[in-house]
């Protein structure tokens, strides 16, 4: 199944890619998403992806914990929003 994954600010600089399409298996969740992005992009790029202040949403809801993927779904990487 095909997956769109969208990466945004910071995590799209260090990527050099705001936008990829994965391929993923029917039972993808979290750990899956991020082998396949390893797969795809390279371990050392993917790096700053799996930071445990990045959030992931899925469909535009932040996931916590675990989550099932399905055909389609839009999953975004976002990094820490800071402000002043």
């Amino acid at each position: 199944m095909k997956v769109n994954v969208l990466f945004f600010a910071s995590l799209k600089e260090d990527l050099g890619v705001s936008e990829i399409e994965l391929d993923v298996s029917m039972l993808a969740g979290r750990s899956e998403l991020l082998s396949a992005l390893k797969n795809e992009l390279g371990t050392e790029c993917v790096a700053p992806v799996l930071e445990e202040n990045v959030s992931i949403a899925i469909n535009r809801r932040i996931e916590k914990g675990d989550f099932a993927l399905k055909d389609g779904d839009e999953i975004a990487f976002l990094p820490p929003i800071t402000g002043g």
